[in-house]
């Protein structure tokens, strides 16, 4: 078993997920390098060391080193604004993993635009130790409901087993108070739920009731279910962001059947993919359809960070709140990738978010094209995906 210090936040959350992805092969570029800095000293932005323990191989990736001869500084760059309990176990692992294979004291710092903190990540590596090391004495875990779910490419493999047991908590949005309404009006079901339509919509309220009752006969039926007709859908553009650590490195477009991507190899090329972008942008007046909220919050930083001014967000539209406002759809989660493979699209590559940043990582470090070249073809899907599901909606138009 392979556990990449980087997926705490999974196992905690959800040890089915992690279990799965465990099991994955991997190619790790730069663990002989990081072990010569660590033997002469030096620094390294992109350091790759394992260590065993109790039969798993723990993996730190990922992390900047600065290395002497009395001890070694690991600094994690993260982009939230505070630190949660899995950080710090992983702070821990980063720690334990570097020490034992260095023998030198070991500092763990993490690092984001808001803070910057050393981790005093003895005080927790006990737990964490016992955290994966019960992973490894334990069958595959049983499904559970969690916030990964809506990202997680495993969840329709979990759905049955939530059906079967009538869970309410697979319903998108439903919430604990709306949950503790339910049951005290003893609708515990899913098939509670369908057969009591209208006592429904006067608990949750007229809106959220119908969308509730279309959601869990969705799950019963095995079958879309409209909630109400969407809105008439033109003609337009689908766009797609991938972003580095610091950087937006990837502004993919889908324009007529054919991919356009606007590629920033580096920090300092981004502003002129940008540009380029906007350029494109400019030559017509067509929707911009993306899924989800990160492409236009992303889209006026920028703007923001480059002193530019633009119109064009307006024209953007969000098929992910579009779809999830008209039809309700029998997945356990909405996110891009589960939705669109629900409707038949088929990915060319196992790539998601986090791993096409390893992935970008990998291309900074090696500059091979086969490395960038897939990263693309996961950004196209991406964005064929997008039409695909507006394809869907206009059906319903």
């Amino acid at each position: 078993m392979n556990i990449e210090i980087s997926n705490m936040r999974t196992i905690m959350s959800c040890p089915r997920k992690f279990w799965l992805e465990s099991y994955e092969k991997k190619i790790y570029h730069q663990e002989e390098i990081t072990r010569e800095i660590i033997r002469y000293g030096g620094s390294l932005k992109h350091a790759e060391l394992s260590s065993e323990f109790l039969g798993i191989t723990l993996w730190a990736t990922g992390v900047e080193i600065v290395v002497n001869e009395e001890e070694i500084t690991v600094v994690s760059q993260r982009k939230g604004k505070r630190l949660y309990k899995y950080h710090y176990y992983e702070a821990a692992l980063y720690g334990y993993v570097f020490y034992k294979e260095s023998g030198k004291k070991t500092r763990v710092i993490f690092k984001s635009n808001f803070y910057e903190q050393e981790i005093p990540w003895e005080n927790y590596v006990e737990n964490a130790l016992m955290i994966v090391g019960n992973l490894s004495n334990t069958d595959i875990p049983e499904p559970r409901i969690n916030t990964e779910c809506k990202f997680c490419i495993y969840s329709n493999d979990c759905l049955d087993f939530f059906v079967e047991k009538g869970s309410i908590e697979i319903i998108k949005g439903i919430g604990k108070v709306n949950l503790e309404k339910l049951n005290s009006a003893d609708i515990k079901s899913l098939d509670d739920i369908v057969r009591n339509k209208e006592k429904v919509q006067l608990i949750l309220g007229e809106q959220k009731g119908l969308k509730t009752w279309a959601q869990a006969k969705a799950f019963l039926d095995e079958k879309p279910i409209l909630i109400r007709k969407p809105p008439k859908l033109n003609d337009g553009i689908f766009f797609d962001i991938e972003s580095y650590v610091d950087f937006h490195y990837l502004f993919g477009l889908l324009y007529k059947d054919k991919y356009i991507p606007f590629i920033a190899r580096e920090k300092d090329s981004e502003k002129d993919a940008f540009i380029r972008l906007l350029f494109f942008f400019s030559e017509n007046d067509l929707p911009i359809y993306h899924y989800h909220s990160y492409e236009p919050n992303q889209f006026r930083k920028l703007l923001r960070k480059y002193g530019l001014n633009s119109s064009f967000e307006n024209r953007f539209l969000d098929i992910y709140s579009i779809f999830t406002n008209h039809i309700a759809v029998p997945v356990l989660s909405y996110s891009l990738k589960p939705l669109a493979k629900y409707f038949g699209y088929k990915w060319r590559t196992n790539l998601n978010g986090m791993k096409a940043v390893r992935k970008f990582e990998d291309f900074l470090t090696t500059g091979d094209k086969k490395i960038l070249d897939e990263i693309l073809m996961y950004n196209e899907d991406d964005v064929r995906a997008t039409k695909l599901l507006w394809d869907v909606l206009r059906k319903y138009t």
